[in-house]
């Protein structure tokens, strides 16, 4: 356990390189890949509902997997942002 620190009660490992790097995932990364997954998933699947669930199923595994719990409300944030996205495609495309 020597090998992992702590940030806002989310364990990341060591070598990653400190704060900046999990600041940087939480606030830009993921969002973006969230957005990006939204937008073309609506386009090819036509549901507007089945990207908001597999973004729900992926950050839940990666909370258990990679953080802790704490990660659990980013994952609620991200699944809202997917749901929001989705629908603006959605209503956007009639």
């Amino acid at each position: 356990m020597e090998s992992l620190l702590t940030y806002n009660s989310v364990i990341i490992p060591k070598e990653g390189g400190g704060n900046l790097e999990i600041v940087l995932l939480l606030f830009t990364i993921f969002p973006i890949i969230v957005i990006l997954a939204s937008i073309i998933g609506y386009l090819l699947i036509k549901k507007w509902f089945v990207i908001p669930l597999l973004t729900s199923v992926v950050f839940t595994i990666l909370t258990f997997t990679i953080f802790n719990e704490s990660f659990f409300i980013w994952t609620v944030l991200y699944t809202i942002l997917s749901l929001i996205m989705s629908l603006i495609m959605k209503f956007s495309k009639k």
